[in-house]
This record gives C-alpha cells, sequence and structure tokens, in this order.
C-alpha cells in the first residue's frame, strides 16, 4: 500500500515538473515562430476554409452561424505533409457579428480537412 502512494506521487512530481518545463504549451500548434501569414487573404481558396470552418462548427453545436469574412490568416506545414490554417472570421449569429479563430487541419495528398479549433476572439 506504501508503495503504491509512493508510485502514485513520484508520477504526480513528474508530470508537475514536464508541465513547467513546457512553460505553457499544449501542442505543435502552439510554436509562433513556424505560423507563416497568408498573404492574399481574398484568396477564395481562403473563404472556401473559412465556410467550411463555420460549417462544421455549426454542425458540432447546432449554432447558426454565418461566414462574413476571413480577417487574417496563417499557414504552416508543407504540401506532402499535414498542413494547418489557423484563421480569424468574422461571423454573424443571428444579427450579431462576431469574431473566431478556426484552426482547419488539410492533408492535401488525401483530400481531408478537419476542423480543429473553433474558438472566439
Amino acid at each position: 500500500m506504501k508503495s503504491h502512494k509512493s508510485l502514485c506521487l513520484l508520477t504526480l512530481l513528474i508530470l508537475s515538473l514536464y508541465a513547467t518545463a513546457l512553460g505553457g504549451k499544449h501542442g505543435v500548434l502552439d510554436d509562433e515562430d513556424k505560423w507563416q501569414p497568408i498573404k492574399n487573404i481574398t484568396d477564395p481558396y481562403i473563404k472556401v476554409l473559412g465556410e467550411f470552418s463555420v460549417y462544421y462548427y455549426n454542425n458540432w453545436t447546432s449554432s447558426h452561424l454565418w461566414l462574413e469574412k476571413v480577417l487574417k490568416g496563417d499557414t504552416r506545414g508543407h504540401y506532402y505533409d499535414n498542413f494547418y490554417y489557423r484563421l480569424a472570421l468574422e461571423a454573424k449569429d443571428g444579427g450579431v457579428t462576431k469574431k473566431y479563430q478556426a484552426i482547419v487541419l488539410e492533408r492535401r495528398y488525401e483530400y481531408y480537412r478537419n476542423l480543429t479549433s473553433f474558438t472566439p476572439l
């Protein structure tokens, strides 16, 4: 019984040291140095990604947001690998316009897209 408590305490200590070493970073997308700004935010493809984000957010939450426009965006990844888009969106919720941040994962070689995150700004 005593060894079980010791093992639990040791595990908690290691986890807390690991969390402290991370310095508040939660994943690979937190590294700001790797994000590159999207130069042409009016590109129709970027608008499609914004519409995709709002559509899937609405499906997840039964919301009724309507995309107004993509305000700005960043991207990271490689053509042959996971490609992430971080978009700042303006969407209408009823009659009120609000701002959101969406992160979309795209695997171009698989024709795959996934809404990773959708949060209010």
